[in-house]
């Protein structure tokens, strides 16, 4: 199972599609994009120290700062939305690149027990599963949304069927990034949002 991939999978299946939620919620779609990119580097740095690809003690950078927007803005257009949601995309999917070019910072992995590290590796190996799951799950609705004419001509039944999706992966998102402040004792920022703005009906 490959975090990079499915880092870049939920940013292009959750974050951009929840862009105009983030941005009236106060929150800028592209930090949390960021903070995603570095969340899933984190889990990959994780999988490849396990399985001894890489030194115990080789560095990753920092997380991004945690920075709010004070108020949403006080008019959210569509080109707004639009100019936002192709930030994220592009951000996205510069993970690939991101993780194979990290090297050097601040970070590194704590020094834990064999019992808790193992613990923390089962349970980041069963939310990669349930995250990878829930996105599966999200495209299938997406296609059967797609052959209505879109979202909005969607019955409501398959809408919720989308959101509980986005939801579920949401709450994966957050999940997985307390288990690498356990492990780094570092979290990626901006993340809170997300179950908040995915939960909504918009």
């Amino acid at each position: 199972m490959d975090p990079v991939a499915i880092g870049v999978a939920v940013g292009t299946a959750l974050i951009s599609k929840l862009t105009k939620g983030l941005m009236e919620k106060a929150a800028d779609p592209e930090k949390v994009a960021n903070s995603v990119n570095w969340l899933f580097s984190a889990v990959s740095h994780f999988f490849k120290i396990r399985k001894k690809e890489i030194p115990r003690d080789e560095p990753i950078p920092a997380p991004p700062e945690n920075t709010a927007l004070e108020k949403p803005p006080a008019e959210i257009t569509e080109a707004d939305i639009d100019k936002k949601t192709a930030a994220v995309e592009r951000i996205v999917k510069s993970l690939p690149n991101e993780a194979a070019t990290q090297t050097g910072g601040k970070i590194r992995l704590a020094s834990l027990d064999d019992f808790t590290a193992e613990q923390l590796a089962a349970e980041i190996d069963s939310l990669m599963t349930q995250t990878s799951t829930y996105l599966g799950n999200l495209r299938f609705e997406e296609e059967k949304a797609a052959q209505y004419g879109g979202l909005v001509l969607a019955p409501p039944i398959v809408m919720n069927t989308i959101r509980i999706q986005r939801e579920e992966i949401a709450k994966r998102v957050l999940r997985l990034n307390d288990n690498i402040e356990k492990l780094y004792g570092v979290s990626a920022p901006n993340l809170d949002t997300l179950v908040t703005v995915a939960k909504s009906r918009s």
